[in-house]
């Protein structure tokens, strides 16, 4: 994949995952699809996808979780869930920005969580519309600028394409740390290894 402004940088995708009809699965799996196809190398946080050891939101979990409810165990559910959305929240931490998908007829609690654990972080956010920018909820355009929602993941992965390729302006949200740390990396390297040499020359 050709290397770009955003090689390297970190997304999380945010978005309705509790009564989305498919656990929010296929808008996130066809977005990464269309990012990557315009050669934008970004690397994705996703809610639907964990790591190995993070408790699911999807599949069995989501099974479990609808168990508890119906079996009145609050305390299971809240112990289930403080995993979760310190998971999810922990992601968004790390995340360089964070794209979410706002449908106005899918309840959300979550998402809107994670957009305003965002703007206070000060990182980039660019909002899905389903129907268009003029189905969002007015709430929302006063934290993110109406020219960062758009009416389709196609619309939103051409921007990411645009930022890649610094065919548009980006505003000083944009912070782009990776390039650092690598070279931080590669520093401490450098000296573990003098050191682990000079330990074996007896210096």
């Amino acid at each position: 994949m050709a290397k770009g402004l955003l090689e390297g940088y970190i997304c999380y995708l945010a978005g309705p995952i509790d009564e989305a009809k498919d656990d929010g699965v296929g808008w996130r799996k066809d977005f990464k699809e269309l990012v990557h196809k315009k050669k934008a190398s970004l690397l994705f946080l996703d809610p639907t996808v964990k790591f190995k050891g993070l408790t699911s939101e999807v599949g069995k979990e989501k099974e479990n979780q609808q168990l508890l409810r119906e079996q009145g165990d609050w305390k299971g559910l809240r112990k289930m869930f403080r995993k979760i959305v310190r998971a999810d929240l922990r992601m968004v931490d790390i995340a360089d920005i964070l794209i979410a998908k706002v449908d106005k007829n899918i309840h959300m609690c979550g998402t809107y969580n994670e957009i305003v654990i965002a703007d206070i972080e000060k990182k980039p956010i660019l909002l899905i519309i389903e129907g268009g920018k003029k189905h969002c909820p007015s709430w929302l355009f006063g934290i993110v600028h109406h020219k960062f929602m758009f009416d389709s993941l196609e619309e939103c992965a051409d921007y990411i394409r645009k930022v890649n390729e610094k065919k548009v302006k980006i505003d000083d949200k944009w912070v782009f740390l990776r390039k650092g740390i690598k070279q931080l990396e590669a520093a401490n390297d450098a000296i573990f290894r003098r050191r682990k040499n000079a330990g074996k020359a007896g210096i």
